[in-house]
């Protein structure tokens, strides 16, 4: 004879309450949210009217920024192709995420007289903004009494190359991985750090970009040094600091070791004010020979050598080729006179 267990009745019951409560639950929220997320996911009624003029009472607005209180003209006609490429225009970004919700509103004399201030920083990018305020980048500014670039300086300025509505268009910034987005934060970066720009243009990463390659393949500024929180490299989280410089360089060079990282990205070898410092150390090294020592053991020191003597090598073999091709030239040039000379006297 074989025994089977009796069902828990009550406990059965319990659970088939608890599912259909847990039903009616879900089925209400969904039916009370669902209008609202299919209206807030809905950017066509705004882009109807904003990328058509006629359809616009005003192309232009002026508007103070909330936080500098700088005026600025802002355009109202959009460019769908090149919104909806930006990094503002995908599926799950939607125009009310930053502007204020119209729905129920009469819009026949166009928007309400007051819209929200569209505030980038509290929104959504506070995090990166914090990264930012308190990178070593934004730190040195300050205690130089530089002026410390805004987000603006750097976005407004992709978007001013990117979209011909310029700079009444941050919202066309384009996304992170976008070559051209790439290739406009080195200049960008380079505007300030003109040197950096020209010795990142000497090594292998900066000839690369300089061609027009700048797909993610291709390391720019920010791969290494970090978007927003660019810390100085004796900082142990910086991403170019002693301990993760490897860890940076092997994100795209799987076999970056120890002597890998030895590699100068920022060759001085066409900076004459360092050749000028090795100069100087080498003059003054009775006075400060532990300055000459310092010089010595740097590697852009060993570099600059090698490059010297590559171009000494390159310019007496070229030069030693072109003397040699002019005396033969000059010889040839003999030998065809007297030849000629010797025939003139057979003659007579």
């Amino acid at each position: 004879m074989v025994y089977k267990p009796k069902r828990n009745m009550v406990g059965l019951s319990s659970l088939k309450k608890y599912r259909l409560i847990s039903f009616l639950i879900t089925f209400v929220a969904t039916a009370l949210v669902l209008p609202a997320i299919l209206f807030a996911g809905d950017n066509g009624p705004c882009i109807e009217c904003h990328t058509k003029q006629e359809k616009l009472n005003v192309l232009e607005k002026a508007k103070v920024d909330p936080i500098s209180g700088e005026i600025k003209v802002a355009s109202m006609l959009i460019d769908e192709a090149i919104y909806k490429a930006s990094a503002h225009g995908g599926e799950d970004f939607f125009c009310i995420d930053c502007h204020q919700d119209l729905d129920g509103v009469d819009l026949t004399e166009g928007h309400k007289p007051n819209l929200k201030p569209v505030d980038c920083i509290t929104f959504c990018h506070d995090d990166p903004a914090e990264d930012y305020l308190q990178s070593s980048h934004v730190k040195l500014m300050k205690e130089n009494n530089k002026d410390v670039p805004t987000c603006k300086d750097c976005h407004s300025g992709l978007s001013y190359h990117y979209t011909p509505l310029g700079e009444k268009s941050p919202r066309d910034v384009p996304r992170g991985v976008d070559p051209l987005h790439r290739r406009l934060t080195v200049e960008a970066c380079g505007s300030c750090h003109q040197d950096y720009l020209d010795s990142y243009k000497n090594n292998a990463h900066g000839q690369v970009t300089s061609l027009g390659y700048t797909i993610t393949d291709v390391p720019v500024c920010f791969d290494c040094h970090g978007k927003h929180k660019i810390l100085n490299s004796s900082d142990p989280e910086s991403k170019v600091g002693k301990e993760r410089i490897l860890e940076t360089c092997g994100s795209c060079h799987a076999n970056a070791n120890a002597s890998f990282v030895k590699h100068v990205e920022h060759p001085q070898i066409k900076n004459i004010t360092y050749y000028k410092t090795m100069l100087a150390a080498i003059k003054g090294a009775r006075s400060n020979p532990e300055n000459l020592k310092k010089v010595i053991k740097n590697p852009q020191t060993i570099l600059c050598i090698v490059f010297v003597m590559y171009i000494g090598i390159l310019a007496f073999t070229f030069s030693s080729f072109g003397l040699h091709s002019l005396l033969s030239w000059f010889a040839i040039v003999r030998d065809e006179r007297k030849r000629k000379g010797h025939a003139d006297e057979e003659q007579h």
